[in-house]
């Protein structure tokens, strides 16, 4: 039969054991059959001794035996959850993925690189341990893998979701897990999430930015419900950039849930790779070959660190060399064959090729390129591989004018021998309700198109076609869809389609749209012809009557937008107070109706609302909010225990922190902004690490509800306050109670630390406000004036005053005395927070009616009323700049609020009297101001810091002005005026005047008008004080000049108190010819008298204020009203254009001053300061800075860099942060377009 193995020390082998199995212990293999053993001799030689017959015989004469078929390498296949015991060498990426798993993330997405084995690491790796129990309760969740595919729920219905095509997902992973009791979590996993990003079939006429948005709202959903399901994308990392694209939701979702595979191999990790799998086949692997194998790896690599991309080639070269074994062992002879890790790959898709016949390799590589989807530069999408169906396929591969019996014949061949190889791979298509599909084949991995250096360049010479034929195949599908004419092919488009169709064969549907393309080019060819002829003898007549029906349409269109636009406008103004939201999303779509006038100026109205940013996604009350320390995140909790950390720019958030069972009635940030603690109605207290998105430390407290939670300024001390009358403070490191404050005698609604941490102050529902040393727990004041149950309590800034707040009212105490400084009344409704501004000058209260005040606390009086809210309004939080108030609701939105609109910039002091006229130099650099003492300033414009002081005037100073080149300043009393050198601050000239009543410059310093105590105006030249002009007695009250001093305009002043006609005209005088251009009165002119004048820059119009709040702009040429300012009763004192003419600013004897759009008569800006007389205005020269002077010897600068039309709609878009509903809609655009009024945030 053949040689035997001779065996010693077989003393155990007896009679019996004939046929049993000889077992190799090192390698666990059989080696051969027991087949006799030896009887001693007389001489007892031969004891132990047996023979076995070899596998090697064994195997001839039963060939059965052979070997089995185990494939521990899949070279480019996968590993499934079946193959597991294959899988090696990737527990560091396995870990990493169960630890966002474990982080409670309802989201996941886990990124890679193409070649990165993500699809093996999900299924080989992670589901084994969950199923294991890596994790707490994981053998319990039941996994369902799908990949998107052309139709993603159909991909999901078929790997276990009935229903999801018609229910949807939320529907069906509910009845899914109500059927599997034994299964207490659903765990999605969308494998190979790419495809939802480029594929696009004729059988899914949606775009993949359709396909993904209508995901994203599917996948958010199922994470925001209460379901127990878990969502897993596995995607190639290169697609982020087009994933941010097109679902930025769904990477905001996803949060602290992003897991990257690791991007290299260790070496421990490529041994375990390349030996556990044949030593658990039982099989062996010559000595040294595996640091051979890790040696040409490395080698590859470009800093000998092995990218995870090279997985694919190395477990191919592995699989290759397990095929090729020689008695159960990999050798270094095999090894050498295959070409090595690098060569391999090639090396095998070569070797495929070329066992094919020649005339058939064409086919071959027609059919590669056909599964090839080419690389999209523009939204810089990678070359992926495509599933493409087998009869799409067959048309593709066939050779030109082959004969279809033969070409199919060939096709099967080339296919069955490519699929042989394992170089592609067939299944079949999902279908509705989960029925098979259509058979199709696709590449087996992306690493071919990578690293097959042939496919690379065949892909690259096919791409024109290839490009060609996607984009004919989508728009057939779309006229599939429409039937219309327009949707068929034209132009470059269809004459490319004709030259491909005459050289080579295209897919049968694709063949028949390119027919049916040119059949409608060569009818509308003939009717062009047919009607050429007609219309050539009609020509004129037909232009002229268009022309004429297109003007009057246009006509007509136009003025019916003009009507909608100032409809919505109108109802913009309406709504502007009681729904501010409303009416921004209104003022858009009156302005992109029509820019009207009355839209321009509701635009403006909008964007000048306090609104920064509405921010949507708690599913209920806000409770509480927190700004980080550095204002860059917020911190915002709801009754449905889930707390978000947001950023205050963008609005996305950051993280999401759930825990508590019951709802977080408190949520507090650290003073490093690194933790986040959240008291929940569960009676217990969760410390978040920010950063991490981990769980710190968990505190318990008493056994009711803990209702609000209070950190100290140093992070290390927390309260908590409950119903049951006591206030705890914790250690936040050991997690224990220090000290219990139990004087109260009803519940405490409320706790605040001081500044310092060394005070905390409780509100309780018997009426009492406590102060209580924080260490010690005894109560240091007592506050009792209150009458009723007392809600929120703070701390101001310093320390040293508290607020507290009951029913409508807010008071004020000082936290030594317990003494009332200020009552707060105007609440229409019960206070439901308050808080200072980091200044302690500010004090902000909402209550449930809706509302939110900004209080002075100085004056106790309100700054501010914030309305758009929806429902009542319970936590308020000033950002640390003081500039930004954050609010929140029961609706569960929370609004940012720019509170530090219409204050000033900087308040610049050191004048010793009334501050009078003020000029910016021509470079804006420099600020020039004087006052009532005499004394003249220069300050540095950026700083306000005084540069020069120029001093030598006798009286007031009522007139500065610069040098065009800006190097002198002339500055005028009503006795002289003085020409200064700006760089060393001394007098160049001084010209005397005599005394006058009142004296102006021209903007460029050379021009002079005098108003004589006989009011005679007269105009001079300020260099030679040479008179240019004298102008009748007016009983002049005002006098101005135009900017190029040739223009002067007076108004008339009152002898008494009766005005009459006279009194209140304003007249335009040409300074050259001394003669009146324009006379500016009648019915509609000013009937008090006037106080202020001030030409346009061009000196085309002229802005007059009067004693009664009224402001008229003239158009100086025609002596016609241009727009008419109306605003509070009191006197205009001054007046200011801006620069480009559009602006004008007024001020009053209130010292309110207002910001108008000429254009529209509208207020863009109202700046409220202390209540001193605004004595003068001036813009800086590019219009963003507004300088004023006071009587209390200050001046302000103000930012007022005002938007346009375009920048004012991103300004509402983005503040508001939403579209019309279908209810708004309905009511107010009705026949209008449907598109969105606001382009969707990106």
């Amino acid at each position: 039969m053949g040689p035997l193995l001779q065996l010693t020390g077989a003393n155990d082998l007896t009679t019996g054991f004939s046929g049993g199995p000889v077992v190799d212990e090192v390698t666990g293999l059989v080696i051969g059959m027991v087949t006799s053993i030896t009887s001693p001799d007389s001489h007892l030689k031969g004891l132990g001794i047996a023979y076995c017959t070899p596998m090697e015989v064994l195997r001839r004469a039963r060939p059965q035996l052979n070997e089995s078929q185990v494939r521990p390498y899949q070279g480019l296949e996968p590993f499934t959850e079946e193959q597991a015991e294959w899988f090696h060498g990737r527990d560091a990426a396995v870990e990493s993925v169960l630890a966002a798993l474990g982080g409670q993330q309802r989201l996941l997405l886990v990124l890679g690189p193409s070649g990165a084995g993500k699809s093996s690491l999900v299924q080989a790796g992670v589901l084994p341990a969950l199923a294991a129990g890596r994790l707490p309760g994981s053998d319990r969740w039941l996994p369902l893998v799908a990949r998107p595919g052309t139709d993603i729920d159909a991909e999901l219905q078929r790997a276990g979701l009935p229903g999801a095509e018609a229910d949807g997902l939320c529907a069906a992973a509910e009845r899914r897990l109500s059927r599997e009791p034994d299964h207490d979590r659903l765990l999605v996993i969308l494998d190979q999430f790419e495809e939802l990003l480029t594929q696009q079939s004729p059988e899914a006429h949606s775009s993949p930015g359709d396909r993904c948005a209508a995901a994203t709202e599917q996948f958010l959903a199922l994470c925001d419900r209460t379901l127990s399901v878990t969502v897993m994308l596995v995607m190639r990392d290169d697609f982020y950039s087009r994933l941010a694209a097109l679902a930025p939701k769904l990477l905001a979702a996803a949060g602290l849930g992003i897991v990257n595979v690791p991007a290299t191999l260790s070496v421990p990790e490529l041994q375990a790779i390349i030996t556990e799998p044949v030593l658990r086949a039982g099989a062996r692997i010559e000595d040294g070959l595996p640091e051979r194998i890790i040696t040409d790896v490395l080698a590859a690599a470009p800093d000998q660190q092995a990218p995870v991309t090279l997985l694919p080639p190395l477990e191919l070269a592995l699989s290759q060399m397990w095929e090729r074994r020689t008695d159960g062992w990999l050798t270094h002879q095999a090894y050498q064959r295959i070409g090595g890790v690098i060569g391999g790959l090639a090396t095998w898709c070569n070797t495929a090729l070329d066992q094919l016949p020649v005339d058939q390799r064409p086919t071959a590589r027609r059919i590669l390129t056909a599964l090839v989807r080419p690389a999209d530069e523009a939204h810089a999408i990678p070359a992926t591989r495509q599933q493409v169906l087998l009869d799409r396929l067959r048309d593709l591969a066939r050779a030109p004018a082959a004969e279809t019996a033969q070409a199919d014949a060939v096709f099967d061949d080339v296919l069955a021998a490519l699929t042989r190889h394992r170089i592609i791979t067939t299944g079949s298509t999902p279908q509705p309700g989960g029925a098979a599909g259509e058979p199709a084949a696709e590449l087996i991995h992306d690493a071919l198109i990578r690293d097959w250096s042939d496919l690379r360049t065949w892909v690259a010479q096919d791409r024109r076609f290839q490009v060609w034929l996607h984009r004919a195949a989508e728009q057939a599908a779309r006229h599939d869809d429409s039937g219309r004419p327009d949707d068929l092919l034209s132009g470059t488009a269809l004459a490319e389609g004709a030259e491909w169709a005459r050289q080579r064969p295209l897919p049968a549907d694709v063949e028949m749209f390119l027919s049916a393309s040119q059949q409608h080019q060569q009818a509308a060819a003939r009717r062009t012809r047919r009607i050429n002829t007609v219309l050539a003898s009609m020509l004129v007549l037909a232009l002229i009557a268009t022309g004429a029906a297109l003007w009057q349409r246009q006509e007509a269109v136009t003025a019916q937008h003009q009507a909608q636009s100032r409809e919505l406008a109108s109802q913009s103004t309406t709504l502007l107070k009681t729904n501010p939201d409303l009416a921004s999303l209104l003022a858009v779509q009156a302005y992109q109706t029509h820019p009207t006038k009355e839209a321009t100026a509701s635009i403006y109205a909008a964007a000048a609302l306090p609104l920064k940013l509405r921010l949507a996604g708690h599913t209920g009350t806000v409770k509480s909010l927190a700004f980080s320390p550095d204002g860059r995140a917020l911190v915002s909790a709801d009754d449905h225990a889930r707390v978000r950390v947001r950023d205050v720019a963008t609005g996305r958030t950051r993280a999401t922190f759930t825990g508590q069972t019951r709802g977080v009635a408190s949520v507090t940030i650290s003073p490093d902004g690194r933790t986040v603690a959240s008291g929940g109605e569960d009676g217990t207290v969760r410390v978040w690490d920010v950063v991490s998105g981990k769980l710190r430390a968990t505190f318990t407290g008493p056994a009711q509800d803990v209702l609000s939670v209070a950190l100290s300024p140093d992070g290390r001390t927390l309260a908590t306050r409950s119903y049951d009358e006591t206030v705890r403070v914790w250690d936040v490191a050991a997690g224990k109670t220090r000290t219990t404050f139990t004087e109260h005698t009803d519940s405490v609604m409320s706790v605040a630390f001081s500044p310092d941490g060394r005070t905390l102050a409780t509100g309780s529902l018997d009426e009492t406000v406590r102060v209580w040393d924080a260490a010690t727990g005894k109560t240091r004041t007592t506050f009792t004036e209150h009458t009723s149950s007392v809600g929120p309590v703070v701390f101001s800034p310093d320390g040293r005053t508290v607020a507290s707040a009951e029913d409508g009212t807010v008071r004020v105490w000082d936290a030594a005395t317990g003494k009332t400084r200020t009552t707060l009344t105007g609440h229409t409704g019960s206070v439901e927070s308050v808080a200072f501004s980091p200044d302690g000058r500010t004090l902000a209260s909402s209550d449930d009616d809706a509302r939110v005040r900004v209080w002075d606390v100085a004056a106790g009086k309100p700054r501010a009323t914030l309305t758009g809210h929806t429902s009542g309004v319970e936590p308020v939080a000033f950002s640390p700049d003081g500039r930004t108030l954050a609010t929140g609701d029961r609706s569960g939105t929370v609004r940012l609020w720019d509170v530090a609109t219409g204050k000033p910039r900087a308040t610049l002091t050191g004048h010793t009297g009334s501050v009078g006229p003020v000029a910016f130099s021509p470079d804006g650099r420099t600020l020039a101001s004087g006052d009532r003492s005499g004394t003249v300033r220069l300050r540095d414009a950026a700083t306000g810091k005084t540069r020069t002081t120029l001093t030598g005037h006798s009286s007031y100073v009522e007139s500065v002005a610069f040098s065009p080149d800006g190097r002198t300043v002339t500055t005028s009393d009503d006795k002289a005026v003085r020409v200064w050198d700006v760089a060393t601050g001394k007098t160049r000239m001084i010209r005397p005047t005599g005394d006058v009543l009142r004296k102006v410059l021209s903007a460029d310093g050379r021009t002079g008008v005098s108003l004589s105590l006989k009011n005679v105006v007269r105009v001079w030249e300020v260099a030679t004080g040479k008179t240019l002009a004298s102008l009748p007695r007016h009983n002049h009250s005002a006098v101005a000049i135009s900017p190029d001093g040739r223009t002067v305009a007076s108004a008339g002043r009152s002898q008494s108190h009766h005005i009459t006609s006279e009194d209140r005209t304003v007249r335009v005088w040409d300074v050259a010819t001394g003669k009146t251009r324009a006379t500016l009165t009648g019915p509609s002119g000013h009937t008090h008298g006037v106080k202020s004048l001030a030409f346009s820059p061009d000196g085309r119009s002229v802005a007059v204020g009067d004693r009664e709040g009224m402001v008229r702009v003239w158009d100086v040429a025609t002596g016609k009203t241009r727009a008419t300012l109306t605003g509070r009763n009191y006197v205009v004192t001054s007046l200011a254009f801006s620069p480009d003419g559009h602006t004008l600013a007024t001020g009053s004897d209130d010292g309110t001053v207002r910001v108008w759009d000429v254009a529209t008569g509208k207020t863009r800006a109202t700046l409220t300061g202390r209540n001193y007389v605004v004595t003068s205005l001036a813009f800086s020269p590019d219009g963003h800075t507004l300088a004023t002077g006071h009587e209390d010897e200050t001046m302000r600068l103000w930012d007022v860099a005002l938007p346009g039309p375009p920048e004012a709609i991103r300004r509402v878009c983005r503040a508001v942060h939403r579209d019309l509903t279908r209810n708004e809609r309905s009511e107010y655009l009705q026949d209008q377009s449907p598109r969105r009024v606001c382009a969707p945030a990106t």
